[in-house]
């Protein structure tokens, strides 16, 4: 897994960090749909509180969701829609909105490539490492 330094940079009025980005993106299947992968919810609905230090890092899930690590080694994952997703498989870095609430959930946002992006869902999920390991490959 690589690792980048977390690194913030002020774009407009959105503070934009490089959490992470692992060896773990997407992985196309031949028909250039995503890798089927079931990731087991925690907590749906689930809400981080935000700041420089609650994200550590991301990577784009199998079925390119957004999975954020997040603070105590739990792992979160936001879907976007089909615009985005297409996007954050080749995002080098994602923006978080700077706003005066304290916590990133179901009703947040990031830029990816410039692109306001709209969480679908966000929940609380299992390391999705293993799992992702475990997914047969194409």
């Amino acid at each position: 897994m690589r690792r980048n330094a977390l690194r913030e940079t002020t774009f407009g009025s959105v503070i934009v960090v490089l959490v992470a980005l692992s060896s773990g993106c997407a992985t196309p299947v031949e028909d250039g749909s995503a890798a089927e992968v079931a990731y087991t919810i925690i907590e749906p609905n689930a809400s981080i509180p935000f700041g420089s230090t609650s994200v550590s890092g991301f990577r784009v899930g199998e079925d390119k969701s957004l999975l954020l690590d997040g603070p105590g080694g739990r792992w979160y994952r936001a879907t976007l829609d089909a615009g985005c997703r297409s996007d954050l498989p080749y995002a080098q870095a994602i923006g978080f909105p700077e706003t005066p609430f304290s916590r990133i959930d179901r009703f947040s946002w990031v830029v990816v490539d410039g692109q306001r992006c709209s969480f679908l869902t966000f929940d609380e999920i299992a390391d999705p490492r293993s799992v992702e390991d475990a997914a047969p490959k194409s």
